[in-house]
């Protein structure tokens, strides 16, 4: 509870003191109501009063945790509505979030007198910054009757930055039209009327994509000057005299220096210093003190802070129970946070109904983990306790501190956000897939792929895809051709070995039956030896069948529980395997082939020449799509063929990675580029996509097939899924 502070007795009009509930806010900034508690930017604070008056209007900014809001809102809105620049002025705040234009109309309202809540109250002030250039006089005629009732009004639009985030989401059309009546302010400000923005000094650039707004701010800035060290004793040790306590210098000072490394000083010490303060316990009335031994041993300030965050998110777990509600804490906060162009957590404030169908929680399971991340003494998440959540409310993480501290959400390998930035390229990488499918129908994904990307979508719904460009049900179209394709392609290749084992069968039968008629007719000897070779043979034969459908089984169902166990890590990662590096793999036919990235040619390159095959070694054994033997005519071609080799294996086929077997200078060469099969099946399936993928890393030669399954295909030397590429003389150039 709040309480009085001891004092004498007060002049007619001067404020009571009234203490706020604990000496040290926590993460969020500072409320007005606060003032007494804020120590160390007194001087900002008049610098600012004193710019306030008389410019009319002053654009505040600075680095993320320098206090920006802080000194605006319990320094300088405080001192005005205490009567420092004269009695009588009132005080709004707006934050442009989704609506911009309408929230700055409805704080506009609210200094008017009009109540929070009623929105057509507003109605006439939004229509008023319509008018551009004209804004400003269209306001103060709004607000004149106010002013000689009630005052003059100062109104604070707080982290103005989030205006650009809203053109780049929604467009320009607001942002352009609220700096212009900006700009105007500055050049005409309305009478009765004061405004003030914060805003972080990296957007500085952004204002000067509208007309006009970068000359009206270079007018009116005030970027916020560090706090001395003097001034950071003081803000850390006079709350605590407010409520009979001490900070010992040695912990102010530890404090100071653990903080002043990190991107958000001052949240961190003040968090810092509202947890040490919660640990005490320190009973009304009663002296307590703060030592360098309540500091944390390990971790520093942001430890404390990823703990506490931790111990929020255990409490909210067992109160959820297991089940449903499992990663509700985890999908809440990647939803609230994105990554800027510079690769910063920012915050992305949504509404309580969008974060509840992105998450595909209840409104209830939701509020419940909400109101445990902004309740008294967490601030976490805005808006504050004592606001009830409606579907509309803007749910918004409280300081970009958290995003930065929180070790499970801000971990660069694995972190939440970390998943959720490589999620978001797997569904761009999706789109791009389904971009070729609908062009042509064959365009599928390859088995495996599928298999992957049907167990990741299980956790994803239409509301998520939204954020990375949506096209839902295009993509269910892809998966559901992509699946298709995999069961007929699994089919044939079942109803193909079925056809072996029956043929096989079929000429045992024939052959007993051959040979036990001619015992009976007494045929000649050597004939019947003749007939029970052949038999042997086909018993060999149907034998070695049976082998392969055995084989044939036993693999499938080591790719079921493979598959399954995939799923499962899937789910307890959020991440299928290659997510970290997602490709579209484009499929022609019944079977697929993946360009080659980067980081597979990275890979490959650094472990070659160990990557090369051993020679004698059986490509089905080590599950090798294709294995490929380059040849070349001159010398001089080595490297440009080692490289194309690099290439080639760091591509795929049939989801399974194309193997090697060097680079083997020869005498003599044919007079075109070949890329040489010797079975059927080969040159039917694979050989035109192999063909294809090589002339697309080569400007020159360009390979063609030949086909020399008729001379090779019967015997038995031959492997199945071996190429020959035979480059004659003349440079090969890569693409």
């Amino acid at each position: 509870m709040s309480r009085a502070v001891d004092q004498a007795p007060q002049d007619a009009g001067t404020p009571a003191v009234t203490l706020p509930p604990r000496p040290y806010p926590g993460l969020r900034p500072f409320d007005p109501e606060e003032w007494p508690i804020f120590f160390g930017r007194e001087q900002a604070v008049d610098d600012l009063l004193d710019r306030l008056v008389r410019q009319r209007l002053v654009f505040v900014h600075g680095d993320s945790g320098s206090g920006k809001s802080s000194v605006v809102r319990a320094g300088l809105l405080a001192q005005l509505e205490q009567g420092r620049a004269g009695p009588g002025w009132k005080t709004a705040i707006a934050w442009p979030r989704r609506a911009p234009l309408w929230h700055v109309a409805q704080a506009l309202a609210r200094l008017a007198g009009a109540d929070a809540d009623d929105e057509g109250a507003a109605l006439p002030w939004r229509r008023a910054l319509n008018f551009g250039a004209d804004a400003p006089a269209a306001l103060a005629e709004l607000y004149a009757p106010t002013l000689a009732a009630r005052g003059p009004g100062c109104l604070l639009i707080d982290q103005f930055e989030e205006l650009f985030q809203h053109a780049r989401r929604e467009g320009p059309a607001e942002a352009r039209a609220l700096t212009e009546v900006l700009s105007a302010w500055q050049a005409q400000p309305p009478a009765g009327l004061y405004l003030v923005t914060t805003m972080r000094s990296e957007y500085l650039g952004a204002c000067a994509r509208f007309p006009g707004f970068a000359q009206a701010v270079n007018a009116v800035q005030y970027l916020l000057p560090p706090m001395s060290h003097g001034d950071l004793l003081r803000a850390v040790r006079e709350p605590a005299r407010l409520y009979d306590g001490e900070v010992s210098r040695e912990l102010a000072e530890r404090l100071i220096a653990d903080a002043g490394g990190s991107h958000d000083p001052l949240p961190l010490m003040q968090h810092t210093l509202m947890r040490l303060h919660a640990g005490l316990k320190p009973q009304p009335e009663q002296p307590w003190r703060l030592e360098l031994a309540h500091f944390p041993a390990t971790g520093g300030c942001t430890g404390l802070l990823s703990g506490h965050a931790d111990d929020i998110a255990a409490a909210v777990r067992a109160q959820l129970g297991a089940g449903t509600h499992e990663r509700l804490v985890e999908d809440l906060f990647r939803a609230l946070t994105d990554i800027n162009p510079d690769g910063l957590a920012i915050r992305r404030p949504m509404p309580l109904e969008s974060l509840a169908a992105v998450t595909r929680s209840d409104l209830s399971a939701l509020r419940t983990v909400i109101d445990a991340f902004r309740a008294d003494g967490v601030s976490f998440l805005t808006p504050p306790p004592a606001r009830p959540l409606q579907p509309h409310t803007l749910i918004d993480v409280g300081h970009e501190a958290l995003l930065r501290a929180w070790r499970v959400l801000a971990n660069p390998a694995d972190g939440w956000l970390a998943r959720e930035f490589r999620n978001g390229l797997v569904w761009r990488a999706l789109l791009v897939q389904t971009d070729s499918f609908e062009q042509d129908a064959s365009n599928v994904l390859a088995p495996t792929t599928t298999d992957e990307r049907l167990a990741w979508m299980a956790r994803r719904n239409p509301a998520w895809a939204e954020r990375y460009g949506g096209g839902w049900p295009r993509v269910s179209q892809l998966l559901a051709a992509s699946a298709a394709a995999r069961d007929q392609d699994r089919q044939s290749r079942q109803e193909a070995l079925q056809a072996r084992i029956r043929a096989a069968r079929l000429r045992l039968v024939l052959g007993l039956g051959l040979i036990s008629a001619l015992a009976v007719l007494g045929g000649g000897a050597w004939f019947v030896a003749e007939m029970q070779d052949e038999l042997q043979e086909s018993r060999l034969q149907f034998a070695a069948a049976q082998a392969v459908r055995v084989q044939n089984e036993r693999l499938v169902a080591d790719l079921d529980a493979e598959r399954r166990r995939s799923a499962m890590l899937m789910a307890a990662a959020d991440l299928e395997p290659g997510a970290g590096a997602p490709g579209v793999t484009r499929r022609t036919g019944r079977r697929g082939s993946s360009a080659p990235d980067a980081a597979a040619v990275a890979a490959w390159a650094a472990s070659a020449p160990s990557v090369l095959a051993r020679p004698g070694s059986d490509p089905g054994a080590t599950g090798s799509a294709a294995w490929i033997y380059l040849h070349i005519a001159d010398p001089a071609q080595r490297s440009a063929a080692e490289s194309l080799g690099r290439l080639i294996a760091a591509s795929t086929l049939d989801g399974q990675r194309i193997t090697m077997r060097g680079v083997e200078l020869v005498k003599a060469a044919p007079a075109r580029p070949e890329l040489r099969c010797f079975s059927e099946v080969d040159c039917r399936d694979d050989a035109p996509r192999l063909r294809d993928l090589i002339n697309g890393l080569l400007t020159s030669p360009q390979v063609a097939v030949t086909d020399l399954s008729a001379r090779y295909g019967n015997s038995p030397n031959v492997r199945p899924r071996n190429f020959e590429v035979w480059l004659p003389p003349g440079a090969v150039v890569l693409k």
